[in-house]
């Protein structure tokens, strides 16, 4: 063996490149958790309805008073080697069981976000009906996309996979190759450290995306994983989340519907009891229900008979802070 030159730098591997239908299925829990149905083409095949009805599920299968969304999943995924596969036949209908939670540290999440994650995954290690009625929720969410992912999304990101793939053996500079990398850097410093522990260690992982958005990180236990949406405008991508924010933010815009919110907030209640505390028809109360539940601004759950809505403060919070973030004036 020829001898090593100490000073010499050692050589950084090359960022796995991979499709992944788990973060696929994560980015359409966001999505139906904060999109109306009808506004966003990706979730046209579950039809206007049929998403509502699933987000309800999708937020109240936890009873944790949180929004939902399914990051729990990907956990599993990652530490049950199934985080790159094209399918999730492999993952969905018999999910892992997970007793040790030391190695989930989840660093690109908030302290809320990861409490809330490792609690579920808890739930989910002790009890064997729990993960199989989350499996058959996530399933019935995948099914009808299914499809459409393997038919387009698939081929096109496994296409961008190549590309990127091919530059970095070139010796193409990461955060050149990928400019997702040098936008997360400048979003958050702590982010930055992860991407480059996850390069020096060999488990930083970029994932094309089809049903995602612009960008997502992840520390998981096995890789930092960074997805971004592939074949993206920018000036599109500021568009829709333009349109989407001030759709949401319309529906604010209306004081009896921000009355209904704000005792919502207080106190989950039906529509009967709406009606009768602002003196309003009960069709009039349902309308404006409707328009918050659209815009991910509250939830039911059914108590007996009775249908409660409640605010969902969750959501709520992230399209505040989103703005916040998108304008600077967060601080």
């Amino acid at each position: 063996m020829p001898p090593v030159d100490p000073g010499e730098e050692p050589v950084q591997p090359i960022p796995e490149v991979r499709p992944s239908a788990p973060l696929e299925l994560l980015w359409l829990g966001h999505l139906l958790l904060t999109r109306a149905p009808e506004e966003d083409r990706r979730l046209a095949a579950l039809g206007a309805e049929p998403a509502r009805q699933l987000a309800d599920e999708l937020r109240g299968f936890w009873r944790d008073d949180a929004a939902g969304g399914v990051a729990e999943m990907v956990v599993l995924a990652d530490l049950s080697g199934e985080l790159f596969s094209e399918r999730l036949d492999g993952l969905l209908p018999d999910l892992p069981q997970v007793t040790d939670l030391a190695a989930v540290d989840l660093r690109s999440e908030t302290e809320e976000n990861r409490r809330r994650i490792r609690e579920r995954l808890e739930r989910l290690g002790r009890d064997a009906a729990t993960r199989r009625r989350y499996g058959e929720l996530l399933q019935e969410i995948w099914r009808p996309l299914a499809p459409e992912w393997e038919a387009r999304g698939l081929p096109q990101v496994l296409a961008a996979g190549r590309n990127l793939r091919h530059r970095l053996e070139r010796g193409e500079p990461l955060e050149k190759a990928a400019e997702v990398v040098s936008q997360l850097r400048r979003k958050n410093e702590a982010w930055g450290r992860l991407m480059d522990e996850g390069e020096r260690r060999g488990t930083l992982a970029l994932v094309p995306g089809y049903f995602g958005g612009s960008w997502s990180i992840w520390d998981l236990p096995n890789h930092v994983v960074v997805g971004f949406r592939e074949g993206s405008n920018p000036a599109e991508e500021l568009r829709d989340e333009a349109r989407h924010l001030s759709s949401r933010l319309r529906v604010l815009g209306d004081a009896t519907r921000m009355a209904l919110l704000l005792r919502l907030a207080d106190q989950p209640t039906s529509v009967g009891e709406l009606a009768r505390m602002f003196d309003l028809a009960q069709p009039t109360v349902s309308a404006h229900l409707r328009a918050l539940r659209d815009a991910a601004l509250v939830s039911t759950r059914r108590d007996g008979p009775r249908t409660l809505y409640r605010a969902d403060l969750e959501s709520l919070s992230e399209l505040l802070s989103q703005l916040a973030s998108r304008t600077g004036a967060g601080g």
